[in-house]
């Protein structure tokens, strides 16, 4: 919900429906700043129970390194605690505040503490949206191409592990240039990829062949309708194998989207799902701790995408009636990467964060603090990219990719 200009989730009044554990996880795991409110029945004996959804809820927080804000009122945390939110102990907070006064009087004082700041009227249309992500901003076409590529092994190998052929449906597939470079071989018989870009989907209509591409939105409530009229038209009953790449983390309900999907799919299909984790990101040496303040700088964007997805493939696949699901992880790293390569890589992984920042900023170019932002993160960029390429500096990242049946 929004809330005086936030974005907010309070299970009270914001869960509707699904399964309670999996919506409180979720949602913790995306917010920016979680707020602890500690009485004198926080911390009860209740706390040593590893069931205790408080102890839950603190412990996802602490594991995810949200800006965690404790509030107390006429309370402490004791000095015993159970190990795995030892920690909470360590976070400042806002002492021994009147209940009575929580609201608009005590707003500044969490202004001082929180990340996230009040949402502009079009801050929150794109905080609905989820991300604001666009292939064809910038330098994004030869940023995907880079990425198609440094992916290639890890598609292969999946694809070699399902070995299965027949008719591909490549979700979001931008400027056609992954299922072109995977699916060419002939057990694939006909291949159809659907984005809701229409720019990109003009520039992938000239591959031609057995590559159909046409524009599709699969947020839309109707798209089930409209596309199982459009593979009527095709000839196609369903699909033997339905390729999701770095796409799901850009929508508003993975989930959704899924069930839909699953429609679409043969009993002896497969679904592959990749997906990128920005904790699974590690370097060394890491004495500037660039990495980690790009990435959180990334989590606060307005309109980024979730970029702590690669997690999350198992239950949005289990959640959403797949079966038999395996998840695989795949490390690339600079070892013996060639200059040119190890360029490739920092490219691929941090160029694009530079975006979101820039999109904000041209959208009020006369707000010092949107510039300001734009300027943190560039120069975020040209200091871990200098550290990245230098031969003695070593960087991995995991990708993730769920494999599952109907």
């Amino acid at each position: 919900m929004i809330e005086n200009g936030y974005s907010v989730f309070f299970d009270l009044k914001s869960i509707r429906r699904g399964e309670f554990p999996d919506i409180i996880k979720y949602n913790i795991e995306n917010c920016i700043d979680y707020i602890l409110i500690v009485t004198k029945t926080t911390f009860s004996e209740r706390i040593f129970d590893e069931s205790d959804w408080i102890r839950k809820e603190i412990k996802i927080a602490l594991e995810n390194n949200k800006n965690i804000i404790t509030v107390f009122i006429d309370a402490d945390i004791p000095q015993e605690l159970p190990a795995d939110i030892q920690r909470i102990r360590n976070y400042n907070g806002i002492q021994q505040i009147d209940p009575n006064l929580i609201g608009e009087n005590y707003r500044r004082l969490f202004d001082n503490f929180m990340i996230s700041h009040p949402l502009t009227a079009k801050e929150t249309f794109l905080s609905r949206r989820c991300s604001a992500y666009a292939a064809d901003y910038g330098d994004e076409p030869r940023r995907l191409e880079i990425q198609a590529q440094n992916a290639l092994e890890t598609d292969k190998n999946i694809l070699e592990r399902i070995g299965i052929g027949g008719i591909v449906l490549d979700v979001g597939c931008a400027y056609g240039k992954v299922a072109k470079s995977r699916f060419s071989a002939q057990k694939y018989t006909k291949v159809i990829g659907i984005d809701k870009n229409s720019s990109c989907i003009t520039e992938a209509q000239k591959i031609g062949g057995k590559f159909e591409f046409i524009t599709f939105d699969i947020e839309e409530s109707d798209f089930p309708e409209k596309f199982r009229a459009y593979m009527d038209e095709q000839g196609i009953e369903n699909f033997d194998i339905i390729f999701i790449s770095l796409v799901l983390h850009h929508l508003k309900d993975p989930y959704a989207v899924l069930r839909k999907l699953r429609k679409f799919l043969s009993k002896s299909g497969c679904i592959i799902i990749r997906g990128a984790e920005d904790g699974s990101k590690l370097a060394y040496p890491d004495e500037h701790e660039y990495l980690k303040k790009i990435i959180n700088k990334t989590l606060q964007a307005t309109g980024v995408s979730d970029r702590l997805h690669g997690r999350k493939i198992f239950d949005w696949l289990n959640q959403s009636g797949y079966r038999n699901i395996h998840i695989y992880s795949f490390l690339r790293d600079t070892s013996n990467l060639s200059y040119d390569e190890r360029e490739d890589l920092f490219k691929e992984s941090f160029s694009y964060r530079i975006n979101y920042f820039r999109k904000v900023w041209e959208a009020d170019s006369s707000n010092d603090e949107k510039f300001g932002d734009f300027d943190e993160m560039e120069t975020l960029l040209a200091l871990f990219e200098n550290e990245f390429m230098k031969e003695n500096f070593w960087y991995g990242e995991y990708d993730y990719v769920g494999v599952a049946t109907k």
